[in-house]
């Protein structure tokens, strides 16, 4: 795991991302990590970019002249994060807890258990909410039929909300905090929830069918992985199998289809102006992390 002494930045030519609107847009993406076992959970604290790296069981964050560790977390299999009040939370996908840490890398609390006692099987990805609560996806035992859990503010133990998903995986809230999309990874699909205010989900529906959206002549599988959404609705999907990312719009019709390096995908994190994005990619034992113009700001002025 290591980045080279000077940052790796080379530019690659991409097939055009297609917009709703049909403008075609170039868009060109900078390696700025490499060396990374499966890099995952990107966020951003501010301008700084947090992610781990899954087969170390690590937490780090980018710097100007590498990336730097954060946190070690031995059995833990770090797998996603989500910013909490200045701290973060890990989902331990191989321990079956999500950890709280301090952004210097201090364990503050360790959730193993729902609030019936439900153990955690996977956890997988997180979202936090403007109230101070955690959504996360728990993907599934060897069913693989997974759930989403809440924790509310000042809770004690987070809350099942949502159940029978077909291997849960990456989360997002609307802008307005209305709705909840979940990827399920196992049908190709997102999932959309309507939130209440007591953090509690209903109201099922299926969002998007990736592989029935897929452009004529790919055939093969679009599974979703890590899901972000912008101010505008949008959701930027990782595709751990289909070649990059897509951005979908509120109606679930897919806007931007975009190619990136690597076999497959697993996260994404969009910048606070919204004009950059960051996305994790693996090819064979190799992660990288790799940084783009948002594709449907690529033609602005």
């Amino acid at each position: 795991m290591r980045l080279s002494a000077a940052l790796i930045v080379f530019f690659l030519a991409l097939p055009p991302a297609a917009r709703a609107d049909g403008a075609d847009v170039p868009v060109k993406t900078s390696q700025v990590a490499d060396g990374i076992g499966f890099p995952e959970g990107t966020v951003l604290v501010r301008d700084t970019l947090y992610f781990v790296d899954y087969q170390a069981s690590t937490v780090n964050r980018l710097t100007s002249s590498g990336y730097a560790l954060v946190a070690r977390l031995p059995g833990c299999g770090a797998n996603g994060l989500a910013v909490l009040n200045d701290t973060l939370m890990v989902a331990c996908y191989d321990s079956g807890a999500v950890q709280q840490i301090s952004l210097d890398g201090v364990r503050q609390r360790t959730f193993e258990r729902g609030s019936k006692g439900e153990p955690f099987y996977r956890p997988n990805d997180l979202v936090a909410d403007a109230r101070g609560g955690v959504y996360f996806t728990a993907s599934g035992d060897d069913s693989w039929l997974g759930k989403v859990f809440y924790l509310a503010p000042q809770g004690s133990a987070p809350v099942a909300v949502a159940d029978n998903i077909r291997n849960a995986n990456g989360v997002a809230l609307s802008p307005d905090g209305d709705l909840l999309y979940v990827g399920e990874s196992a049908t190709d699909g997102i999932l959309r929830y309507a939130v209440h205010r007591d953090g509690t989900l209903d109201e099922r529906t299926r969002f998007a069918d990736l592989d029935g959206l897929a452009p004529a002549g790919q055939a093969y599988r679009h599974t979703p992985d890590g899901i972000r959404s912008d101010a505008g609705g949008h959701l930027f999907v990782a595709l751990y199998n289909g070649g990059g990312m897509w951005v979908l719009d509120d109606q679930g019709s897919l806007v931007a289809n975009v190619a990136l390096p690597g076999e497959h995908h697993s996260n994404l994190a969009l910048s606070r102006d919204q004009k950059t994005l960051y996305a994790t990619a693996l090819s064979g034992a190799s992660g990288q992390i790799l940084e783009l113009a948002n594709p449907l700001l690529a033609n602005a002025p």
